[in-house]
């Protein structure tokens, strides 16, 4: 689906101009400039537009879910810009199958379609995020949990207080995680411990 009406900022100083059916950015306008009607000094100076040369700008788009194609002449707005996409989430691609003929020749076959976007495999890698963090919070108070072990020494109620809420938070969001059902709110889901960032020692 490509997206009209899309906010744009403007790309530096950026111009560019159609030259021969394709469409030449350039950094900045040169110094000079030749044409059918000669060369043109100080054309930094000059009327761009009369020359062809307009702004290249670039819509405000998302990342995540959002791709740029390629670039164009928008003759409304007289800039050089390009069209915004939204990803296709929901797409699929052919599996294919080695099949060995009778004559011994491999060949691939189709055999099925898979997701392009894999729902279950962004799951669990947020999954392992979420451990991965809770793991380095609770990492520089688990030697009272050893030193309880090993000299039956009791942890402050400090402690155990920390350490549960990171554990209730760390369960908090594999939960939500595990509630996701499309690929676009896994993508944009974000967690954070950040009230217990800095666990008392």
């Amino acid at each position: 689906m490509v997206i009209t009406g899309c906010q744009y900022h403007k790309h530096n100083n950026m111009k560019a101009k159609e030259i021969n059916g394709g469409i030449k950015i350039f950094r900045k306008l040169p110094e000079t400039w030749e044409d059918e009607n000669g060369l043109h000094l100080n054309f930094r100076q000059a009327d761009a537009a009369s020359f062809g040369f307009y702004d290249v700008v670039k819509p405000i788009y998302d990342k995540d879910t959002q791709t740029l194609g390629a670039i164009y002449f928008d003759s409304k707005k007289k800039v050089f810009t390009y069209p915004v996409s939204d990803i296709d989430f929901d797409a699929v691609r052919d599996v294919y199958t080695e099949v060995v003929g009778e004559d011994g020749e491999s060949t691939f076959e189709v055999s099925g379609t898979e997701p392009v976007y894999n729902l279950d495999s962004l799951k669990s890698s947020l999954i392992s995020q979420i451990k991965t963090k809770a793991g380095e919070l609770l990492k520089p108070t688990d030697w009272y949990v050893i030193r309880l072990a090993e000299r039956a020494v009791e942890i402050p109620d400090s402690i155990i207080l920390e350490r549960a809420e990171i554990i209730a938070k760390s369960e908090a969001f594999e939960i939500e995680v595990q509630s996701l059902t499309t690929y676009k709110e896994a993508l944009k889901y974000k967690f954070s411990y950040t009230a217990i960032e800095e666990p008392i020692i």
